[in-house]
């Protein structure tokens, strides 16, 4: 399923000609065309392996869930937008320093990283979609939940996996 989501969102986003961006574009992402100051891309197979997520999970010191596991090891895209849901970056070179970046560089950890709240996208301009790390599920999956920066100690489950959550904001896009 969230292979699907994925796939039919980077559809959308390319056939609306999104798929855009001002920086840095890895080569072997890159289209050819050019708009002004814009290069457009394209999603590609992810070159990310399974050594690569067991680095990541000791290196943060958690068990990355299945689903999002899947988001990383199926395609590299610059921008993934499901409903209100942005995907953090995921570029085929440079794709974990990205990922870093978004997680540790943003918000001070105190107020996720130490609480149990891993970010792994933006909603809409005033919040973030966490896993909420402290309850996995038998599956390996963690709940999603919102966290609004104007209100850092608030946090909203909004599902009980990424599947979930995503297919919801698919939904309420089409609706």
């Amino acid at each position: 399923m969230i292979k699907d989501l994925l796939d039919d969102a980077l559809a959308h986003w390319e056939g609306l000609n999104l798929n855009c961006h001002p920086g840095h574009i890895p080569a072997n992402m890159r289209t050819g065309e050019t708009q002004d100051e814009w290069t457009f891309w394209t999603a590609i197979p992810s070159t990310v392996t399974d050594a690569d997520i067991a680095g990541l999970d000791d290196e943060w010191a958690i068990k990355i869930s299945p689903q999002y596991r899947e988001v990383l090891q199926h395609r590299h895209f610059i921008e993934l937008q499901i409903g209100e849901v942005s995907l953090f970056p995921h570029p085929s070179d440079g794709w974990m320093e990205a990922i870093r970046k978004r997680v540790f560089g943003g918000y001070p950890k105190e107020l996720l990283i130490e609480r149990g709240f891993l970010p792994f996208a933006d909603f809409s301009d005033w919040g973030l979609w966490c896993f909420g790390l402290n309850e996995p599920n038998e599956a390996g999956e963690h709940p999603i939940y919102l966290w609004d920066h104007h209100r850092p100690e608030e946090f909203q489950r909004v599902a009980d996996d990424l599947a979930s959550g995503l297919k919801e904001q698919a939904e309420n896009q089409n609706a």
